[in-house]
Protein backbone atom coordinates (compact mmCIF):
# COMPACT_ATOMS: atom_id res chain seq x y z
CA UNK A 1 0.00 0.00 0.00
CA UNK A 2 0.88 3.52 -0.41
CA UNK A 3 0.44 5.31 2.90
CA UNK A 4 1.31 8.76 3.73
CA UNK A 5 3.10 9.73 6.73
CA UNK A 6 1.69 13.30 8.55
CA UNK A 7 3.41 14.58 11.52
CA UNK A 8 5.12 17.75 12.83
CA UNK A 9 8.37 17.25 11.11
CA UNK A 10 10.76 19.12 13.97
CA UNK A 11 10.93 17.36 16.83
CA UNK A 12 9.76 14.42 15.45
CA UNK A 13 12.34 13.30 12.92
CA UNK A 14 13.54 10.23 15.23
CA UNK A 15 9.23 8.92 15.36
CA UNK A 16 8.81 10.07 11.47
CA UNK A 17 11.65 7.38 10.64
CA UNK A 18 10.73 4.46 13.10
CA UNK A 19 7.27 4.61 11.56
CA UNK A 20 8.56 4.65 7.85
CA UNK A 21 10.69 1.90 8.88
CA UNK A 22 7.83 -0.27 10.49
CA UNK A 23 5.62 0.44 7.92
CA UNK A 24 8.17 -0.81 4.84
CA UNK A 25 9.27 -3.91 7.09
CA UNK A 26 5.73 -5.26 5.88
CA UNK A 27 6.19 -3.91 2.33
CA UNK A 28 4.35 -1.03 1.91
CA UNK A 29 5.67 2.17 0.42
CA UNK A 30 5.84 5.44 3.01
CA UNK A 31 5.72 8.74 1.51
CA UNK A 32 7.04 12.13 3.70
CA UNK A 33 7.07 15.64 2.97
CA UNK A 34 11.31 15.15 3.30
CA UNK A 35 10.37 13.06 0.17
CA UNK A 36 9.66 16.02 -2.15
CA UNK A 37 11.97 18.07 -4.22
CA UNK A 38 11.63 21.00 -6.11
CA UNK A 39 8.44 21.70 -7.55
CA UNK A 40 6.53 24.60 -9.04
CA UNK A 41 3.33 23.83 -6.68
CA UNK A 42 3.60 25.12 -3.28
CA UNK A 43 4.25 23.15 -0.13
CA UNK A 44 0.39 22.70 0.30
CA UNK A 45 -0.28 21.82 -2.74
CA UNK A 46 2.51 18.90 -3.06
CA UNK A 47 1.62 17.23 0.88
CA UNK A 48 -2.33 17.60 0.15
CA UNK A 49 -1.66 15.64 -3.19
CA UNK A 50 -0.07 12.81 -2.21
CA UNK A 51 -2.55 12.42 0.77
CA UNK A 52 -5.15 11.96 -1.66
CA UNK A 53 -2.84 9.89 -3.57
CA UNK A 54 -2.76 7.42 -0.70
CA UNK A 55 -4.05 4.23 0.37
CA UNK A 56 -3.76 5.36 3.80
CA UNK A 57 -2.81 7.98 6.15
CA UNK A 58 -1.01 7.67 9.43
CA UNK A 59 -1.26 10.38 11.82
CA UNK A 60 1.60 11.22 14.32
CA UNK A 61 0.13 13.71 17.19
CA UNK A 62 2.19 14.42 19.87
CA UNK A 63 3.22 17.66 21.83
CA UNK A 64 3.34 20.60 18.90
CA UNK A 65 1.08 21.61 16.45
CA UNK A 66 2.47 23.55 13.58
CA UNK A 67 2.67 26.85 12.20
CA UNK A 68 -1.23 27.78 11.26
CA UNK A 69 -1.17 28.31 7.40
CA UNK A 70 -3.58 30.50 5.51
CA UNK A 71 -6.46 28.18 6.21
CA UNK A 72 -5.75 28.65 9.98
CA UNK A 73 -5.20 25.32 10.41
CA UNK A 74 -1.63 23.77 10.43
CA UNK A 75 -0.22 21.47 7.57
CA UNK A 76 -0.74 18.15 9.65
CA UNK A 77 -4.39 19.46 10.71
CA UNK A 78 -5.07 20.04 6.68
CA UNK A 79 -3.79 16.15 5.68
CA UNK A 80 -5.78 15.19 8.39
CA UNK A 81 -9.44 16.99 6.71
CA UNK A 82 -7.95 16.43 3.41
CA UNK A 83 -7.98 12.50 4.41
CA UNK A 84 -10.95 11.60 6.54
CA UNK A 85 -13.37 11.72 3.96
CA UNK A 86 -12.11 9.26 1.64
CA UNK A 87 -8.84 7.94 3.60
CA UNK A 88 -8.41 5.73 6.64
CA UNK A 89 -6.65 7.21 9.07
CA UNK A 90 -4.33 5.43 11.63
CA UNK A 91 -4.04 7.52 14.59
CA UNK A 92 -1.26 7.18 17.04
CA UNK A 93 -0.96 9.07 19.96
CA UNK A 94 2.37 10.31 21.81
CA UNK A 95 2.22 9.70 25.62
CA UNK A 96 3.48 11.80 28.23
CA UNK A 97 3.48 15.11 26.49
CA UNK A 98 2.16 18.75 27.41
CA UNK A 99 0.59 19.47 24.08
CA UNK A 100 -0.26 22.85 23.06
CA UNK A 101 -4.03 24.18 22.92
CA UNK A 102 -4.24 23.94 19.40
CA UNK A 103 -2.79 20.35 19.35
CA UNK A 104 -4.78 19.46 22.14
CA UNK A 105 -8.04 20.83 19.62
CA UNK A 106 -6.85 18.76 16.92
CA UNK A 107 -6.15 15.92 18.70
CA UNK A 108 -10.06 16.49 20.23
CA UNK A 109 -11.19 16.28 16.69
CA UNK A 110 -9.34 13.46 15.46
CA UNK A 111 -10.93 11.85 18.59
CA UNK A 112 -14.10 12.46 18.27
CA UNK A 113 -14.67 11.65 14.08
CA UNK A 114 -12.38 8.71 14.50
CA UNK A 115 -14.73 7.13 17.70
CA UNK A 116 -11.56 5.63 18.44
CA UNK A 117 -10.92 3.84 15.50
CA UNK A 118 -7.53 2.58 14.54
CA UNK A 119 -5.64 4.35 17.64
CA UNK A 120 -2.33 3.49 18.84
CA UNK A 121 -0.29 5.31 21.94
CA UNK A 122 3.49 5.31 21.73
CA UNK A 123 5.93 7.16 24.12
CA UNK A 124 9.64 5.42 22.54
CA UNK A 125 10.73 5.42 18.83
CA UNK A 126 10.52 1.47 19.72
CA UNK A 127 6.77 1.44 21.11
CA UNK A 128 5.75 3.77 18.10
CA UNK A 129 7.28 0.60 15.76
CA UNK A 130 5.37 -1.92 17.46
CA UNK A 131 1.86 0.72 17.19
CA UNK A 132 2.32 0.70 14.22
CA UNK A 133 2.76 -2.97 12.76
CA UNK A 134 -0.24 -3.78 14.96
CA UNK A 135 -2.34 -0.82 13.57
CA UNK A 136 -1.65 -1.74 9.46
CA UNK A 137 -2.13 -5.59 10.48
CA UNK A 138 -5.25 -4.97 12.05
CA UNK A 139 -6.84 -2.94 9.01
CA UNK A 140 -5.49 -5.68 6.83
CA UNK A 141 -7.43 -7.88 8.63
CA UNK A 142 -10.84 -5.93 8.61
CA UNK A 143 -10.32 -5.99 5.20
CA UNK A 144 -10.40 -9.25 4.21
CA UNK A 145 -13.89 -9.08 2.98
CA UNK A 146 -12.49 -7.29 -0.41
CA UNK A 147 -12.79 -3.68 -1.32
CA UNK A 148 -15.72 -1.67 -0.81
CA UNK A 149 -17.81 -1.39 -4.02
CA UNK A 150 -19.55 1.58 -4.06
CA UNK A 151 -21.66 0.47 -7.12
CA UNK A 152 -22.79 -2.29 -5.25
CA UNK A 153 -23.09 0.10 -1.73
CA UNK A 154 -25.34 2.66 -3.74
CA UNK A 155 -27.38 -0.16 -5.63
CA UNK A 156 -28.11 -2.01 -2.27
CA UNK A 157 -29.29 1.13 -0.62
CA UNK A 158 -31.78 2.24 -3.08
CA UNK A 159 -32.90 -1.08 -3.20
CA UNK A 160 -34.03 -0.32 0.25
CA UNK A 161 -36.03 2.61 -0.48
CA UNK A 162 -39.63 2.08 -0.67
CA UNK A 163 -41.45 2.65 -3.98
CA UNK A 164 -45.27 2.95 -4.04
CA UNK A 165 -46.58 4.52 -0.91
CA UNK A 166 -47.54 1.87 2.04
CA UNK A 167 -48.98 4.32 4.60
CA UNK A 168 -52.43 6.37 4.79
CA UNK A 169 -52.98 9.20 2.29
CA UNK A 170 -52.34 13.01 4.32
CA UNK A 171 -49.21 11.45 5.97
CA UNK A 172 -45.97 11.98 4.10
CA UNK A 173 -42.85 9.56 5.24
CA UNK A 174 -39.06 10.15 5.00
CA UNK A 175 -37.41 7.26 4.10
CA UNK A 176 -33.87 7.17 5.29
CA UNK A 177 -31.23 4.10 4.26
CA UNK A 178 -27.92 3.53 5.35
CA UNK A 179 -26.32 0.29 3.86
CA UNK A 180 -22.64 -0.70 4.60
CA UNK A 181 -19.32 -2.50 3.40
CA UNK A 182 -17.99 -3.76 2.08
CA UNK A 183 -20.72 -6.30 1.70
CA UNK A 184 -20.51 -9.42 4.34
CA UNK A 185 -22.20 -10.27 7.01
CA UNK A 186 -22.24 -9.00 10.04
CA UNK A 187 -25.39 -10.29 12.35
CA UNK A 188 -25.72 -14.42 12.31
CA UNK A 189 -29.55 -15.08 11.97
CA UNK A 190 -29.87 -15.73 15.83
CA UNK A 191 -28.65 -11.99 16.86
CA UNK A 192 -31.23 -10.66 14.79
CA UNK A 193 -33.72 -12.44 17.89
CA UNK A 194 -31.57 -11.30 20.72
CA UNK A 195 -34.11 -10.00 23.31
CA UNK A 196 -30.99 -7.31 24.29
CA UNK A 197 -30.80 -5.88 21.30
CA UNK A 198 -34.61 -5.33 20.44
CA UNK A 199 -34.64 -3.70 23.48
CA UNK A 200 -31.75 -1.46 22.90
CA UNK A 201 -33.14 -0.56 19.60
CA UNK A 202 -36.86 0.02 21.15
CA UNK A 203 -34.73 2.00 23.85
CA UNK A 204 -33.27 4.28 21.35
CA UNK A 205 -35.84 5.07 19.16
CA UNK A 206 -38.15 6.58 22.03
CA UNK A 207 -35.97 7.87 24.46
CA UNK A 208 -32.42 8.38 22.56
CA UNK A 209 -30.76 11.95 22.11
CA UNK A 210 -32.26 11.71 18.86
CA UNK A 211 -35.30 9.69 18.99
CA UNK A 212 -37.07 8.65 16.11
CA UNK A 213 -40.36 7.37 17.70
CA UNK A 214 -43.10 8.95 19.72
CA UNK A 215 -42.22 8.86 23.41
CA UNK A 216 -46.49 8.77 23.53
CA UNK A 217 -47.43 5.80 21.99
CA UNK A 218 -46.48 2.09 22.60
CA UNK A 219 -43.88 0.43 20.20
CA UNK A 220 -45.18 -3.19 19.53
CA UNK A 221 -42.65 -6.32 19.97
CA UNK A 222 -40.09 -6.25 16.99
CA UNK A 223 -40.25 -8.77 14.26
CA UNK A 224 -37.87 -10.77 11.99
CA UNK A 225 -39.28 -11.36 8.53
CA UNK A 226 -36.08 -14.21 7.21
CA UNK A 227 -33.12 -12.08 7.68
CA UNK A 228 -34.93 -8.36 8.63
CA UNK A 229 -35.67 -7.48 12.18
CA UNK A 230 -38.75 -4.80 12.09
CA UNK A 231 -39.33 -2.71 14.71
CA UNK A 232 -42.67 -0.64 14.09
CA UNK A 233 -44.59 2.22 15.86
CA UNK A 234 -46.97 2.96 12.57
CA UNK A 235 -46.29 4.76 10.36
CA UNK A 236 -42.79 4.57 11.86
CA UNK A 237 -40.45 1.90 11.19
CA UNK A 238 -36.91 0.86 11.56
CA UNK A 239 -35.26 -2.24 9.75
CA UNK A 240 -32.11 -4.17 10.07
CA UNK A 241 -30.94 -7.06 8.21
CA UNK A 242 -28.21 -9.29 8.75
CA UNK A 243 -25.62 -7.18 6.14
CA UNK A 244 -26.07 -3.96 8.85
CA UNK A 245 -28.01 -2.87 6.42
CA UNK A 246 -30.83 0.06 8.44
CA UNK A 247 -33.72 1.88 7.16
CA UNK A 248 -35.57 4.45 9.00
CA UNK A 249 -39.09 5.89 8.50
CA UNK A 250 -40.65 8.39 10.48
CA UNK A 251 -43.19 10.85 9.19
CA UNK A 252 -41.82 14.14 7.51
CA UNK A 253 -44.41 16.12 9.67
CA UNK A 254 -46.17 16.68 13.18
CA UNK A 255 -49.87 15.34 13.24
CA UNK A 256 -51.57 17.76 10.99
CA UNK A 257 -48.95 18.79 9.53
CA UNK A 258 -48.93 22.48 11.03
CA UNK A 259 -45.86 24.51 12.08
CA UNK A 260 -45.64 24.53 15.64
CA UNK A 261 -44.98 28.42 15.41
CA UNK A 262 -48.61 29.22 13.92
CA UNK A 263 -51.88 27.56 13.21
CA UNK A 264 -52.61 27.72 9.08
CA UNK A 265 -52.44 25.18 6.70
CA UNK A 266 -51.18 22.33 6.38
CA UNK A 267 -47.51 22.17 4.62
CA UNK A 268 -44.00 20.56 5.09
CA UNK A 269 -41.68 22.90 6.76
CA UNK A 270 -38.20 23.14 5.64
CA UNK A 271 -36.57 22.99 8.66
CA UNK A 272 -38.55 20.19 10.45
CA UNK A 273 -37.79 18.05 7.73
CA UNK A 274 -33.82 19.22 8.07
CA UNK A 275 -33.77 18.11 11.88
CA UNK A 276 -35.91 14.69 10.78
CA UNK A 277 -33.37 13.55 8.29
CA UNK A 278 -30.47 14.47 10.86
CA UNK A 279 -32.23 12.34 13.63
CA UNK A 280 -32.65 9.67 11.30
CA UNK A 281 -29.02 9.39 10.13
CA UNK A 282 -27.95 10.03 13.70
CA UNK A 283 -30.11 6.99 14.72
CA UNK A 284 -29.07 4.94 12.34
CA UNK A 285 -25.27 5.50 13.05
CA UNK A 286 -25.94 4.17 16.94
CA UNK A 287 -27.64 1.31 15.46
CA UNK A 288 -24.76 0.33 12.87
CA UNK A 289 -22.78 0.89 15.99
CA UNK A 290 -24.63 -1.38 18.25
CA UNK A 291 -25.02 -4.07 15.43
CA UNK A 292 -20.95 -3.98 14.17
CA UNK A 293 -18.86 -2.64 17.32
CA UNK A 294 -15.70 -3.56 15.70
CA UNK A 295 -15.99 -1.74 12.70
CA UNK A 296 -16.14 -4.38 10.07
CA UNK A 297 -18.16 -1.72 7.96
CA UNK A 298 -16.22 1.01 6.82
CA UNK A 299 -18.13 3.07 4.32
CA UNK A 300 -21.60 3.81 3.75
CA UNK A 301 -23.75 4.58 1.23
CA UNK A 302 -26.44 6.82 2.13
CA UNK A 303 -29.94 7.20 0.45
CA UNK A 304 -33.15 8.98 1.19
CA UNK A 305 -36.91 9.61 -0.02
CA UNK A 306 -39.49 11.28 0.92
CA UNK A 307 -42.92 9.82 -0.27
CA UNK A 308 -46.81 10.98 -0.45
CA UNK A 309 -45.69 14.46 -0.53
CA UNK A 310 -48.81 15.29 -2.45
CA UNK A 311 -49.91 18.17 -3.58
CA UNK A 312 -48.32 19.85 -0.06
CA UNK A 313 -46.50 22.95 -0.24
CA UNK A 314 -43.04 23.25 1.02
CA UNK A 315 -42.31 26.06 3.15
CA UNK A 316 -39.40 27.11 5.61
CA UNK A 317 -40.44 28.95 9.09
CA UNK A 318 -40.23 31.91 8.36
CA UNK A 319 -42.51 31.99 5.40
CA UNK A 320 -44.84 29.79 7.84
CA UNK A 321 -44.58 32.70 10.44
CA UNK A 322 -45.22 35.20 7.98
CA UNK A 323 -48.04 34.18 6.21
CA UNK A 324 -49.91 31.42 7.77
CA UNK A 325 -52.93 30.74 6.05
CA UNK A 326 -51.59 31.23 2.28
CA UNK A 327 -49.19 29.06 -0.01
CA UNK A 328 -48.22 27.93 -3.11
CA UNK A 329 -49.12 24.23 -3.45
CA UNK A 330 -47.01 21.63 -5.21
CA UNK A 331 -48.70 21.79 -8.31
CA UNK A 332 -46.63 18.53 -9.68
CA UNK A 333 -48.93 16.34 -7.11
CA UNK A 334 -45.19 14.30 -6.53
CA UNK A 335 -45.55 11.89 -4.58
CA UNK A 336 -41.69 11.02 -4.84
CA UNK A 337 -38.83 13.27 -3.66
CA UNK A 338 -35.33 11.80 -3.68
CA UNK A 339 -31.68 12.64 -3.09
CA UNK A 340 -28.41 11.03 -4.65
CA UNK A 341 -27.02 8.18 -3.11
CA UNK A 342 -23.88 9.31 -1.59
CA UNK A 343 -20.66 7.01 -0.10
CA UNK A 344 -19.03 8.50 2.86
CA UNK A 345 -16.25 7.09 5.62
CA UNK A 346 -18.42 5.70 8.51
CA UNK A 347 -18.08 7.96 11.08
CA UNK A 348 -19.80 10.66 8.69
CA UNK A 349 -23.12 9.28 10.24
CA UNK A 350 -22.06 10.39 13.14
CA UNK A 351 -20.14 13.42 13.11
CA UNK A 352 -20.93 15.06 9.58
CA UNK A 353 -24.89 14.23 10.04
CA UNK A 354 -26.28 17.74 10.07
CA UNK A 355 -23.79 19.00 6.85
CA UNK A 356 -25.50 15.84 5.48
CA UNK A 357 -29.15 16.22 6.47
CA UNK A 358 -28.91 19.94 5.19
CA UNK A 359 -27.89 18.95 1.43
CA UNK A 360 -30.84 16.19 1.40
CA UNK A 361 -33.39 18.52 2.66
CA UNK A 362 -31.93 21.24 -0.17
CA UNK A 363 -32.19 18.45 -3.15
CA UNK A 364 -35.72 17.71 -1.71
CA UNK A 365 -36.65 21.49 -1.83
CA UNK A 366 -35.43 21.57 -4.93
CA UNK A 367 -37.82 18.78 -6.48
CA UNK A 368 -41.01 19.76 -4.40
CA UNK A 369 -41.10 23.70 -4.07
Amino acid sequence: MRIFLSSVISGMETYRAAAQRAAETLGHTVTMAEDFGASPFSPQQVCLGAVRDADIVMLLLGARYGTPQESGLSPTHEEYREARASKPVLVFLQENVSREPAQQACLDEVSTWERGGYRESFDTPDSLSAAVIRALHRWELNQQAGPVDEQDLEARAAAMLPRPPSHAPGVPLLHVVVAGGPTQQILRPTALDDQRLHRDIQREAVYGDRPVFDSQHGVPAPIVNLSTLVVAQPPAEITLDEYGSVRVSRPARDPGGRSPMASGISCLTEEDVRERVADCLRYAGWLLNRADPTNKLSRVAVACRLTGAGYLPWRTRSEVAASPNAAQMNLSNSEFAASPTVVLPRPALLYDGEKLADDIAAQLRRQLK
